[in-house]
Parts: C-alpha cells; sequence; structure tokens
C-alpha cells in the first residue's frame, strides 16, 4: 500500500483524501442530525453540515483550476469578489453620490485586479487597489461634489475593496507562483490554506456552540473565546503538520504557517463581528446562505495576503521569482 502511495502525485492524493473525507463528514453528519433530537446538538450539526456543503463548493473549484490551468480558479474567485463586493456595500451602505464611485469599483477595477493576476502582472496587480486605486476612489467622490461623511464614506468603499477584492485575490494568486517542488504546488497550497481557514472557523463554531448557554459575563466571554481559539490553534496545528507533505514547507514550518492562519483567520472574524455590532443587523444576504457570505469567507480574505507574501518570499524556486 505504501509502495502504491508512494508514487501518486500529491496533488492527486491530497485531492483525493479530502473528497474521502468529506463523503464520509457529509454521510455522518446527515445521519446524526436525523438521529439526534437535543436542540444544543442539532445546531452544532446544522453548522458543521454547512461548512460541509462549502467545502464541497470549494472542491469543485480547485477541480476546475486543476482542469483549466488557474483560470477557472480566476473567474470563481472574481465573481466571489462581485458578491462579496456587492453584500459588504449593502452591510456599510453608502449614499447616491457614490454610485459612479461604485460603478468604477464593481465594473472597471474588481475586473482589472483579476485580470492582472490571469496575465501575471506581479508588479501592477499587488499595487493598483492599494495604491491607485486608493488615491481614485477619494478623488471620484470628490468631483461628485457630496461632501456629507465624505471621509467615512471613501473608507467604507476603500475598506470593501480592500478585503472583498485585492485581499481575497491572493488565494488563486498563490497558483501563478513557481513554488519549489514542480508546477503543481501553488494549487495544494491553495488548497491547504483553504482547508486550515474553514477548519479553524468549524472548531471554532463547534465550540461556542458548545458552550452557548453558559453566563456571558465580559470576562468569561473573553475566557470563552480564548477557549475556541486555542482549539482552533491545536486542531489546525495538527492538520498543518499532518499536511506538511504536500507543501514546500518542514513539518515545523507547516505548524508555524498553520498558527499564521489560525490567527489572521480569527482577527477577521473579529473585525466582522464589530462591523455587525457597530451597524446593527447582520447584513442583506446576497446569496441563498446563511449567515452571509462575507461572515463564511472573510477568514479567508485575512490569511490569503499574509499566507501568499510570506511563501512567495521564503518558498519560490528562486530568488525574486516575478509571481
Amino acid at each position: 500500500m505504501l509502495s502504491l502511495l508512494k508514487g501518486t502525485d500529491p496533488t492527486k492524493l491530497l485531492f483525493g483524501g479530502i473528497l474521502l473525507l468529506l463523503s464520509l463528514t457529509s454521510v455522518v453528519g446527515w445521519a446524526l442530525q436525523r438521529m439526534l433530537r437535543h436542540e444544543r446538538a442539532a445546531e452544532m450539526l446544522k453548522t458543521l453540515n454547512a461548512r460541509v456543503r462549502l467545502w464541497w463548493a470549494m472542491c469543485g473549484v480547485f477541480a476546475v483550476a486543476a482542469l483549466t490551468g488557474g483560470l477557472g480558479s480566476v473567474l470563481v474567485f472574481g465573481f466571489t469578489s462581485f458578491l462579496l463586493l456587492r453584500e459588504f456595500v449593502t452591510i456599510t451602505p453608502t449614499r447616491k453620490g457614490d454610485h459612479r464611485t461604485l460603478f468604477w469599483v464593481f465594473f472597471i477595477i474588481l475586473p482589472l485586479q483579476y485580470y492582472l493576476l490571469w496575465t501575471g502582472w506581479y508588479g501592477l496587480f499587488i499595487i493598483m487597489i492599494p495604491v491607485y486605486a486608493f488615491l481614485f476612489i477619494p478623488l471620484r467622490m470628490a468631483l461628485a461634489g457630496d461632501a456629507h461623511g465624505f471621509l467615512e464614506r471613501a473608507a467604507k468603499i476603500q475598506w470593501a475593496l480592500m478585503i472583498c477584492v485585492y485581499c481575497i485575490s491572493h488565494a488563486p494568486a498563490l497558483m501563478k507562483i513557481d513554488f519549489e517542488g514542480g508546477p503543481r504546488v501553488g494549487l495544494r497550497l491553495l488548497l491547504y490554506l483553504c482547508l486550515l481557514v474553514q477548519v479553524n472557523d468549524v472548531v471554532q463554531l463547534m465550540t461556542a456552540r458548545a458552550l452557548d448557554g453558559v453566563p456571558s459575563r465580559n470576562n468569561e466571554s473573553e475566557r470563552f473565546r480564548a477557549v475556541g481559539l486555542g482549539a482552533g490553534l491545536v486542531v489546525s496545528t495538527g492538520l498543518g503538520m499532518a499536511l506538511s507533505w504536500a507543501t514546500p514547507f518542514s513539518v515545523l514550518q507547516s505548524a508555524a504557517m498553520s498558527v499564521l492562519i489560525v490567527l489572521m483567520g480569527t482577527a477577521g472574524t473579529l473585525c466582522y463581528a464589530a462591523i455587525v455590532q457597530d451597524r446593527g443587523r447582520p447584513g442583506v444576504v446576497v446569496v441563498a446562505t446563511r449567515p452571509s457570505m462575507t461572515q463564511r469567507v472573510i477568514s479567508l480574505c485575512f490569511a490569503a495576503p499574509v499566507f501568499f507574501h510570506i511563501a512567495r518570499y521564503y518558498f519560490t524556486a528562486g530568488p525574486g521569482a516575478p509571481f
């Protein structure tokens, strides 16, 4: 058995293992949801099954990316950015005078960012939104002549563009880098990143569901949040170390990258919670999912750019690899 696995393509082995795990999890989750009647247990299983469905969709994205040489992932992530941006603008509403600026954001800047990714123009890809779009957005708003809440409105649009387009576009960008170990390492790293982000989210969500109903004074809430973070760190780090064979990382390096992914993903979750509290509502869902699409992928938005830059800087096949 080991001799057969030794000659198998690591990408196929990783993908096949995840599909097998998802199949088993789907069957077990479906069976338990029908058997269990306890309200809290049913809620935990509902959360788990929702995440499993999301993982199936992500596996579909990775399969398309593998078959199309990366073009499929660019298109899918570009469409995801469009939906995220639309939902984010709904959660943090703007004024009528911002409509022309939003037209530029949705139909010029967003497609241009993914076009730069597709063509491999790393230099402009990495600075187009944080430099040129950052300066263009307030200028376009000023030309509209509406100065009411100008700084707050500009910050909303800039932040939405950074999170929903710039940050998440770094996930498919992993497939454009010439990593050590062959041309398909980028696809495995994209799968590695998304898997660890989602596992961390699920573990923290399940921990929160398990602790639901416990007295929630401020100090206890912080302690329960720390329990969830600790559980996410343990599970995700163990999984990352187990998957080190599919990456250019050693076991210890994979553990460090897993901790980084967990911390950045948790930072995204905390920031989204702050946005929800500030707006006083969870936002309008633009796709048929609950909770919102933004909440489901905000962890990936925060983790992707940091993971991308560290992996590119330390693990590329040659110094100064362009993309």
